[in-house]
């Protein structure tokens, strides 16, 4: 049976040839499956009820694993429909992002947390195991994240036959070429509270050229393998990227989900105008799309995926409000096909729920002097 699309925070979200009539979704009360059927799309499946997913990743076996905040890692071997937890030798629970794939001839899982650690297992996600290098890297001492508690943690893990690639939000992104034995950081910015990494692209066809989605900067790239980074001034309104998918066989046809500002200015606003843009040129021009799609909603698009199919490619999205979209032909025309829970990094779904009290831990951020700038100039870009 073909591998089912999966559409999380902070997951896989990149297949080829996957099976697009059938979705697995990561959301914060669990994983919920959604099948294509004659006349729409139906819920097949509900697992991990309670536990808040953050990522959900896949195995070159077929085995999917869960990444859950506070409960470890959830693993299914048919397909997404049953569960088990799989914790052993796990040394962190509060996970936020998660990776299968192949480095140096062998299968592994990967799975990052808060406070900032890399798990890995090699024994198709029943046990794990820490790799400690990450943390000895020069820029540790100043991984952060601006809510309390205020401790960086992976975002992004991204596999790239020898290389892994780790994003921690905010601090770092740094590479090994040693299936994790050492790491080194890659200097997006001198300053490490400017590497807010939270998506990585590697081009295929050139693979010392990235790009990065970065949260307080928008879009950096780099033609020399993370040498010399530049940051691209292509971004109007659209400044705090997320989701980043590029088609796996055409890469410079990129999507990008995206808030207009910064998440203190949502709070203020009561909104985040979440938004969804096309680049058909490796992100140097952006066209925004709507075709059905919300204008100018308060939630925020926080899972985006691509799938390949016979003849095209399917795109998903998912958004704080737990609404799910479709996308069959390339972006244009957009359709809502289920309501699920929220799909959300972290606690971004209770920050921009309609007539929200203030929250302790939320509404406390504190960043630098000039990423506060930024966000105040941001303000007056939201009507």
């Amino acid at each position: 049976m073909p591998s089912p699309t999966l559409l999380s925070n902070a997951g896989a979200s990149i297949f080829r040839d996957a099976a697009t009539d059938r979705l697995v979704v990561g959301t914060v009360d669990g994983i919920f499956v959604l099948e294509r059927e004659a006349k729409g799309w139906r819920e097949a499946g509900r697992a991990l009820e309670g536990a808040a997913v953050s990522a959900v990743a896949q195995l070159p076996s077929g085995t999917l694993i869960a990444a859950t905040h506070g409960l470890g890692v959830g693993r299914s071997t048919d397909g997404g429909m049953t569960w088990d937890w799989s914790n052993k030798g796990l040394p962190q629970f509060d996970l936020w992002a998660a990776r299968g794939g192949v480095i140096g001839g062998e299968q592994v899982a990967l799975v990052g947390s808060m406070p900032a650690h890399l798990m890995i297992s090699r024994d198709d996600g029943v046990s794990w195991t820490e790799l400690p290098a990450l943390r000895e890297v020069e820029s540790f001492p100043h991984w952060f994240f601006p809510p309390p508690p205020r401790l960086g943690h992976v975002k992004d893990i991204v596999i790239d036959r020898d290389r892994l690639f780790v994003g921690i939000e905010v601090g770092a992104l740094l590479v090994s070429d040693d299936a994790g034995r050492s790491f080194r950081d890659l200097k997006v910015d001198p300053n490490p509270v400017e590497c807010d990494i939270h998506r990585l692209l590697v081009d295929p066809r050139d693979r010392e050229g990235m790009i990065a989605a970065v949260g307080l900067v928008g879009l950096v790239r780099t033609q020399d393998g993370g040498g010399r980074w530049t940051r691209d001034p292509s971004l109007t309104e659209m400044e705090y990227p997320d989701g980043l998918v590029q088609h796996p066989d055409r890469p410079d046809l990129l999507f990008m989900a995206v808030g207009t500002g910064w998440p203190p200015t949502w709070y203020r606003k009561r909104r985040a105008q979440g938004k969804i843009a096309r680049s058909t040129d490796r992100g140097r021009t952006w066209e925004r799309l709507l075709g059905g799609l919300p204008d100018g909603q308060r939630a925020l698009f926080s899972a985006l995926s691509i799938g390949t199919r016979p003849g095209g490619f399917d795109l998903f999205a998912a958004d704080t409000d737990g609404q799910v979209f479709e996308s069959r032909d390339g972006g244009d025309r957009w359709t809502m096909i289920a309501e699920t829970a929220p799909v959300s990094k972290g606690e971004f779904y209770r920050a921009l729920a309609k007539g929200r009290p203030r929250i302790a831990g939320v509404d406390d951020i504190k960043a630098d002097a000039a990423a506060t700038a930024r966000m105040e100039a941001a303000d007056a870009s939201i009507a």
